[in-house]
């Protein structure tokens, strides 16, 4: 029996327990090295169930069924040997059984008693964001965050997993100034930068976000988990911009080409953003048939309806609108059919089921029918996990779809909301130029797109 840095039990020779808390360090950075790490302390001491946890969870963590079964015959090899391990083993039991929410809560109680676990705290902050559930990303970490030694190293990735949290909530200005102080700390904490990337991205500070991007790519271009997800940030400011050739250049380096991994969390990124391009009317080229192509070859197993969700973007995308609504078919039959126990089946049915049927009939060019889907979720959508920022792909096509439909209205509301939110935001203006022009409003259609104008130009001028 041994101890690792914190003073907690763990079975495992001191080799072992070594290259454990080396995974832990890289699991913080994102790094892929995790899996090496936990690989080596299994070899070190095939009896390592904290090395076998880890590995287990960054199974679970792909979001994707086969990593998923591969983590429970993992874990369920397992023999804990004390009750921090066996609540580590229940929690992966819940989650690889498809209760969610039961390994979150389960997590959650396992904090309560060994607040220093920073396995459990990382792991739990992720099933939060899986499942949206803001509130506890936020205070998962805050209850751990008075556990942690301010001075010692690890507290920066605690507070940069706060800031995330914080952005969620919309706790904008807190969530910045711990998302820098951590990035401060450890230039590496690629999760602390993407925290207050988030905050510039909701507050619509699109030169900002780039600057802050551009300026350290050596930090997150590479060797992480996170480098397509903050390549495709990038991409969003550079759309913002009115720089659709930049954000395609982004797609094809970073976030998908033919050496990209073709992990579910990837395909997600590049699947948002080609919706978003077309949602503006930029032809992506051959791209949409290539992500397709790579949906339809993943796993069809009903496991999160996030990444299904995704899947429909890129097969309506591609023209595949047969594809894409049997996907919507096989997600109806899961949700008639699944044990409404399964945390997928409660956001199936709650809102990524009406959300696919959306897509597929913006697909179809029904647009009064993807208001009529989607007008009802527009506050509730964080059931099927996600940040805001991605889920507002599903703002801007439910924004487009009333445009087409003649639903204005509810058009110049959701552009209201959104200008109040993001008063540079380009794409919010020229689609309320849109809408003026629409109500035969010439004066206020050459204001919308005056101040888009402008915006553009500033963002140009400061480039």
């Amino acid at each position: 029996m041994g101890r690792d840095r914190f003073g907690l039990e763990m079975a495992g020779s001191a080799a072992a327990v070594s290259a454990y808390e080396r995974g832990l360090g890289h699991l913080l950075r994102f790094q892929p090295e995790v899996v090496t790490a936990a690989e080596e302390a299994l070899v070190a001491d095939p009896g390592c169930v904290m090395a076998r946890a880890l590995r287990a969870y960054v199974g679970t963590m792909s979001s994707e069924w086969p990593d998923t079964a591969a983590a429970r015959d993992l874990s369920k090899a397992a023999t804990p040997t004390n009750e921090r391990e066996r609540a580590h083993l229940e929690a992966l039991g819940a989650w690889t059984a498809g209760d969610w929410y039961g390994a979150a809560r389960r997590l959650d109680a396992l904090l309560a008693l060994w607040p220093r676990d920073l396995l459990a705290l990382a792991v739990g902050h992720q099933l939060d964001f899986f499942t949206g559930d803001a509130r506890n990303l936020r205070a998962r970490v805050e209850r751990a965050r008075d556990h942690h030694d301010p001075q010692a190293a690890e507290s920066a990735f605690v507070d940069g997993m706060w800031a995330f949290g914080l952005e969620e909530c919309g706790e904008y200005a807190r969530a910045e100034a711990a998302g820098r102080s951590a990035v401060a700390r450890h230039p590496e904490d690629v999760w602390a930068l993407h925290a207050f990337v988030h905050v510039e991205e909701m507050q619509g500070r699109v030169r900002e976000g780039i600057v802050d991007l551009e300026s350290r790519r050596a930090s997150w271009g590479q060797g992480n988990f996170l480098n397509v997800h903050l390549a495709w940030h990038l991409a969003l400011f550079r759309l913002e911009a009115e720089e659709p050739a930049a954000a395609l250049a982004l797609y094809d380096g970073l976030i998908h080409n033919p050496s990209s991994a073709g992990v579910a969390l990837e395909m997600v990124d590049a699947a948002a953003l080609l919706w978003r391009l077309h949602l503006d009317g930029v032809d992506s080229g051959g791209r949409f048939a290539a992500l397709a192509e790579a949906w339809a070859a993943k796993d069809d197993t009903p496991w999160y309806v996030f990444n299904d969700l995704h899947a429909i973007q890129a097969l309506v995308g591609a023209g595949r609108q047969a594809e894409a609504e049997h996907v919507v078919d096989r997600l109806a039959r899961f949700a008639r059919e699944a044990d409404p126990a399964l945390s997928n089946q409660r956001m199936v049915v709650a809102a990524g089921l009406p959300a696919a049927h959306a897509l597929c009939a913006f697909g179809r060019g029904e647009h009064a029918a993807v208001v009529r889907l989607l007008a009802p979720l527009r506050h509730h959508l964080s059931v099927f996990g996600g940040s805001h920022a991605q889920r507002d792909v599903f703002q801007r096509t439910l924004v487009e779809s009333a445009l087409r439909a003649g639903e204005g209205a509810l058009a110049d509301q959701l552009l209201a909301e959104r200008l109040q939110a993001r008063p540079a935001s380009t794409f919010a203006w020229a689609r309320l130029a849109r809408l003026r022009r629409a109500g035969n409003d010439a004066a206020g259609a050459l204001d919308a797109e005056a101040r888009r104008a402008g915006e553009v130009a500033a963002l140009r001028a400061t480039a």
